[in-house]
């Protein structure tokens, strides 16, 4: 878990995400092997590379996409929207809302929910930073890298996204 990608692996990611961020779902193999110019077969054994990897997860009755880190194909309390670029989409946690705008090279408005005590919370991320936060002083509460470190102490998470 948590390997380097490949170049090949790279692409069939970014790909991914590019195609979920357009439909909010999972693209499903025929549209990710045309994305990428490659057999379905190809494009299946990419997405179970990058499974394998955690980088996505598939719902185990369908085998769909849920997620593709950091976007959920199924709603979540954390909803993104791209300036320009669509209709909202979703994150996986508050920290892959908060990636997806330096990911996709765009700002991002997201709209969360806050799990401790259901208030609306919302954070402009523009040019790699957070411009504007509502209400004033939000936080996010990060509970993650202990347990990485703990599984994979010379995990490279950088290489890995």
């Amino acid at each position: 878990m948590w390997g380097p990608l490949t170049a090949t692996e790279r692409c069939a990611r970014k790909a991914l995400l590019e195609l979920i961020l357009r439909t909010g779902r999972d693209p499903g193999l025929k549209a990710l092997a045309s994305r990428l110019e490659v057999s379905e077969a190809l494009a299946d054994e990419l997405l179970s590379a990058l499974e394998q990897k955690g980088l996505l997860v598939r719902d185990q009755r369908s085998n769909q996409i849920a997620a593709a880190f950091p976007l959920s194909t199924r709603p979540t309390q954390h909803q993104i929207m791209l300036k320009g670029k669509g209709k909202p989409r979703y994150a996986n946690c508050a920290i892959d809302a908060l990636s997806v705008g330096p990911l996709f090279g765009a700002a991002v408005i997201v709209n969360a929910t806050c799990p401790h005590c259901g208030r609306s919370i919302r954070i402009h991320v523009e040019e790699n930073q957070i411009a504007a936060v509502e209400p004033p002083g939000a936080v996010v509460w990060d509970g993650l890298p202990g347990p990485l470190m703990k599984r994979a102490p010379k995990s490279d998470l950088a290489e890995a996204y």
